[in-house]
């Protein structure tokens, strides 16, 4: 599954930070109205993926105190998007 189509009415995805096809990390809006770092894996194309609820594809929302570390041992890989990941990073610190 695409991770730019998993978009459940509890969080909406503003940038999909990392994408190697099989596993995605994403920045977005929880039904709180904060923002959070969430990961999924994404599945086959007519699969969901994991995490699921009732076959629906979700996000896995990451506590706050494991973001900063996670996004940084994501810059520079091939599958980040390195300029939404520095900008997302500087929001956080």
């Amino acid at each position: 599954m695409n991770p730019e189509n998993v978009n459940p009415n509890n969080f909406s995805v503003i940038h999909i930070l990392f994408n190697n096809d099989d596993f995605s990390i994403a920045y977005g809006t929880w039904e709180d109205d904060n923002n959070y770092i969430a990961m999924r894996w994404n599945g086959e194309i007519d699969d969901a993926g994991y995490p699921k609820v009732f076959g629906h594809p979700m996000w896995f929302v990451i506590d706050n105190e494991l973001c900063i570390p996670i996004l940084q041992s994501l810059i520079g890989n091939a599958n980040t998007d390195n300029s939404k990941l520095l900008k997302v990073l500087g929001e956080l610190l």
